[in-house]
């Protein structure tokens, strides 16, 4: 089964089993003035950037992931800055997920 996760401020943040709650979060904490991703994993393949917010913001972050991919992280650009997985429990905090 897939899951999505939402990353911002340099580490992972939050895990969802629902692609449209983790895009409805992701765009809440984008109002803030941060730059959130969104990444597709399924099952122990590694993660797949699926969306950007701010969209304006697409390509950058876009390039960040062809680069770490390119370096063989597979976890994108956030492998080493604060933990795969940023913290204790399953993910740091934030909002509602699984």
């Amino acid at each position: 089964m897939a899951k999505w996760h939402v990353s911002f401020d340099g580490r992972w943040q939050e895990s969802f089993h629902d692609f449209d709650q983790a895009v409805e979060w992701a765009q809440e904490v984008a109002e803030t003035g941060r730059t959130v991703d969104v990444a597709q994993r399924k099952f122990l393949l590694g993660r797949k950037l699926v969306a950007v917010f701010p969209e304006s913001k697409q390509e950058e972050r876009r390039a960040a992931w062809s680069a770490a991919a390119f370096l063989g992280f597979s976890t994108g650009p956030y492998v080493g800055a604060g933990g795969d997985f940023g913290g204790g429990g399953d993910f740091g905090g934030g909002g509602g997920g699984c």
